[in-house]
């Protein structure tokens, strides 16, 4: 044809047909027709059992009318194919195309780019090459499993559905209603959505998308290493799944397994128990709340994201960066250590030793005989029971507001003040001159080297100096005291 609308009628013969640029009818009657089709309104006949005819066409979309089995794309740029009733075959180009071969059995090819295919009957063929593209099946078919080399799958029904990859990297989506999705060698995404679903991974690096507290995740040992994604309050991963990470905005609590886990919570104030294994803990944003029972586990906090606590059973304990508390659930005597920040750390039932290290620390031994570490003059210390020690570098410190703490111990060098309060203390100096006052209790005062000064006013306190240790003093208000061997002075 030509410019005008014309009308072309083929032969008896296998005829093409092309109309040119005006808007054109074609008939081609009996034979394998082939009409060009160059704009949106030519017209195609064909009747029923003429042949096999096939469109050929450059536009941007194309239906296929009545008795029209095939439909070839010529262009360059994507391509919306839709056939009919009939058994088409619709190829694509090497855009990215979107072929639906409407109710028959369907031959669906898309050629290069990132094509998806309708597939609405179970007979419809998919044809995709090796690395010609990111390539999706999109269905309402009860169960489909995915062709050579392509890519992802989405189920658009209402039903059940049952999804099944192949050996690349697949993305296999369900619907509202209980699905069941494989994976297969690749590393594949299985996104369930809102149904109590069945996932199954397979081999690879795979990551699932659970949504409803009914999914089942199921992986083997050894079949990579795989991650479970979800926005739900609380999860706990299954046998053989190593990570975990939660994408909502609440609170989150998130438990691990036996394997090395990595838990990733959100912005809310976050729960993350690890279990058995050496696993990674990171928390972001919120007050975090981090359960340790492993020697080789590693909290990962960034700085001013919340207040956070570790939970430990362990015997010793050192505070990761940016984390502020410690809390020692244990039965047996703990060491806990702080870090640069202002911690609070709770000790237990068992004879602990804390150290808050820089910051201006709270340190609470509970029951127990402890022993803390103070290096800040803010250091709160709490305490209810036992027999408990504080050592300090500071110039001087007093355990007079302390009723429960009986003895304190000087671990510098330097010139030493100690006090103590109403009980029986110990007061341990070091080797400068150290100035020790047991306040009312019956006290053991204990200067060390240096001319120490030992304030005595209770009749049954101790002092205790060795030869050539210094010049040392006593001073009392007693009416009567008598110098203990190598104290050289009496005030």
């Amino acid at each position: 044809g030509g410019v005008a609308a014309d009308k072309l009628v083929g032969a008896g013969g296998n005829d093409t047909l092309i109309g040119g640029s005006g808007s054109d009818t074609m008939l081609g009657g009996i034979g394998d027709d082939t009409y060009v089709v160059d704009i949106a309104t030519d017209i195609v006949i064909e009747n029923v059992s003429e042949g096999t005819d096939t469109v050929q066409t450059a536009l941007a979309s194309y239906t296929l009318g009545n008795n029209v089995e095939n439909l070839t794309y010529t262009g360059s740029a994507s391509f919306t194919g839709t056939g009919n009733a009939l058994d088409n075959t619709i190829t694509g180009g090497a855009g990215n195309d979107t072929l639906n071969g409407g109710a028959g059995l369907d031959s669906l090819i898309g050629g290069a780019g990132n094509d998806t295919y309708i597939v609405d009957n179970a007979g419809d063929i998919v044809t995709e090459a090796a690395d010609a593209g990111t390539d999706t099946v999109r269905t309402n078919l009860a169960s489909y499993t995915l062709a050579d080399n392509v890519e992802n799958l989405s189920f658009a029904g209402t039903g059940a559905f049952a999804g099944t990859g192949n050996a690349l990297d697949n993305l296999i989506t369900g619907g509202a209603a209980i699905d069941t999705l494989s994976g297969d060698a690749g590393n594949d995404t299985l996104d369930g959505g809102v149904g109590a679903d069945s996932l199954t991974g397979g081999e690879g690096d795979d990551t699932y998308i659970v949504d409803n507290a009914g999914d089942l995740v199921t992986e083997a040992a050894d079949e990579g290493t795989d991650t479970v994604r979800t926005a739900l309050a609380s999860y706990t991963l299954g046998s053989d799944v190593e990570n975990l990470t939660y994408t909502g905005t609440i609170a989150f609590a998130g438990t691990g397994n036996d394997l090395a886990n990595t838990i990733k919570g959100g912005a809310g104030a976050d729960t993350l128990d690890g279990g058995a294994g050496a696993d990674i803990l990171i928390g972001a944003a919120g007050n975090d709340t981090y359960i340790v029972d492993n020697v080789g586990d590693v909290v990962t906090e960034a700085a001013n994201q919340g207040t956070d606590l570790i939970k430990t059973a362990l015997s010793s304990y050192t505070l990761d960066n940016n984390v502020e508390s410690l809390l020692y659930t244990g039965s047996a005597s703990f060491t806990g250590t702080g870090n640069a920040l202002s911690n609070t750390i709770t000790g237990g039932a068992g004879n602990d030793t804390l150290d808050g290290a820089a910051g201006n620390d709270t340190l609470d031994g509970g029951a127990g005989d402890d022993i803390y570490i103070v290096d800040s003059a803010s250091d709160v210390i709490k305490d209810s029971a036992g027999t408990d020690e504080i050592r300090t570098a500071l110039a001087a410190y007093s355990i007079a507001a302390l009723v429960n703490v009986e003895n304190l111990t000087y671990t510098g060098s330097a010139n030493f003040t100690g006090t103590g309060n109403a009980l029986d203390n110990t007061i341990t100096g070091g080797i400068g001159n150290d100035t020790l006052n047991g306040g009312a209790g019956t006290d053991t005062l204990i200067g060390g080297l240096g001319d120490d000064i030992y304030i005595v006013d209770n009749a049954g306190d101790s002092v205790t100096e060795n030869t050539g240790a210094g010049t040392d003093t006593v001073r009392t208000t007693l009416a009567s005291y008598t110098l203990g061997s190598d104290v050289e002075n009496l005030t």
